[in-house]
């Protein structure tokens, strides 16, 4: 058994596929399938059942997924022991508001943590603003929710998330959704050019190319598009992650979309690569509040 092999079950068990994993690794999909193979012919279990929707863990895998990541654990710990002075000083990362407000506070705890010679900095920005400040050099990676489709940088799949309508609770339409009885409702939405507006905007443009929604407050918060949901005031969509009590979801399935997060950073930033690691880990331990899984 080798520690790349451990690597390699912990991408495809944290992802959930087996050509998510390959990607992020920067291996073919043969190669990574025939490592896997090697691991459970050592292991004598069948770690993952494979199917076109994906990689599931078997009850082996479930079992060998926590002490592989010990391990993994274990083996960053002693080569930062071994290489103190690789440590970055401080570590800029920038991040959206929805995972600023419910992915980050847990995370940060972790880090902190794990590198206690590092100062953290977090920078809440929309995604031109992410786009702009990894181009600049301003960050040293950033927290997503699209691919930053330039050669330049590396993107890793962080954690998946739900965009769905959102009532008070109480609400007829979170009991007995119908589309119908939707188009006529005032709407709470996101400014225009935001990520969950984009999302919304497909959403209505799939249903009907003619509906104009009727908006009643546009808005540039999270916070403050919960409140208004909270009022009674009409129908929103928000994350998954925002969802609290007093809140219903309306669960029609052609008004919900999923979105994932990525880690982006420059190719070359080699440095950056343990802080990058400990937060893939902290992601698909749910050491952090995390998203559904894929």
């Amino acid at each position: 058994m080798e520690i790349r092999q451990l690597r390699y079950f912990a991408e495809i068990y944290r992802t959930g596929s087996l050509s998510l994993a390959a990607e992020n690794l920067s291996m073919t999909q043969p190669a990574l399938s025939q490592q896997i193979a090697l691991l459970e012919r050592e292991l004598k279990a069948r770690l993952f059942d494979r199917s076109r929707k994906g990689m599931a863990a078997t009850v082996a895998g479930d079992l060998f997924a926590p002490r592989a990541a010990a391990i993994l654990a274990q083996v960053a710990d002693i080569e930062s022991a071994l290489r103190p002075s690789s440590q970055l000083a401080e570590v800029t990362f920038a991040v959206g508001e929805t995972l600023a407000a419910h992915f980050v506070p847990g995370l940060m705890k972790t880090l902190k943590a794990r590198f206690p010679e590092t100062r953290f900095r977090v920078r809440e920005s929309n995604l031109t603003e992410i786009k702009a400040a990894l181009r600049e050099g301003q960050v040293d990676f950033a927290l997503s929710p699209e691919i930053i489709g330039d050669g330049a940088y590396t993107n890793r799949y962080l954690l998946e998330d739900e965009i769905l309508p959102v009532v008070i609770e109480g609400d007829a339409l979170a009991r007995r959704p119908e589309w119908e009885k939707m188009r006529n409702r005032d709407w709470i939405l996101f400014q225009s050019g935001s990520a969950i507006r984009k999302i919304s905007d497909s959403i209505f443009q799939s249903i009907d190319k003619k509906f104009s929604p009727r908006i009643m407050m546009e808005l540039s918060s999270v916070a403050g598009a919960v409140r208004c949901l909270e009022a009674g005031l009409g129908i929103g969509f928000i994350s998954a992650l925002s969802l609290k009590p007093g809140l219903a979801p309306i669960r029609l399935p052609l008004l919900i979309r999923k979105r994932r997060f990525y880690i982006t950073h420059r190719k070359n930033h080699e440095r950056a690569l343990p802080i990058v690691e400990a937060i893939l880990a902290t992601a698909s331990t749910g050491a952090a509040p995390a998203a559904i899984n894929p």
